[in-house]
């Protein structure tokens, strides 16, 4: 069997030829990081451009110590990222003055377990 010299690469017995084959996958692979990337876009114009309507705001429970809480710096640096707009109450559960005004210096509310029920009652009318 003779062979051209611009076949000299290629396999003769074989019908799938290795550079078309990578070709056909990176095709594949650049499709679906294009589609990818279309739908991510969409999603996120979605969220900045139709807000859905905002829910009653977060709650959780202010404990002793909660100046060093993972969950209120969570939230403080999620809101400051601009990532979170939900306003956060927090129920008082034994915190002290100190901690009560380093909460509400940086727009936290603080409320009175007694006070919850009344004050989720205001959010959802």
């Amino acid at each position: 069997m003779l062979l051209c010299q611009n076949d000299r690469h290629r396999n003769p017995v074989s019908l799938i030829q290795y550079p078309e084959v990578v070709l056909v996958a990176g095709y594949i692979m650049l499709g679906t990081l294009a589609a990818f990337g279309l739908v991510s876009a969409l999603w996120v114009l979605y969220g900045f451009l139709l807000p859905a309507e905002r829910g009653g705001g977060l709650y959780a429970p202010a404990r002793p110590g909660v100046t060093e809480d993972s969950f209120a710096r969570r939230y403080l640096w999620l809101r400051e990222l601009g990532l979170l707009r939900e306003e956060l109450t927090m129920v008082d559960f034994g915190i002290s003055n100190a901690e009560r005004d380093w909460l509400t210096e940086r727009g936290v509310t603080v409320c009175a377990p007694e006070k919850l029920a009344e004050r989720m009652g205001e959010r959802t009318t």
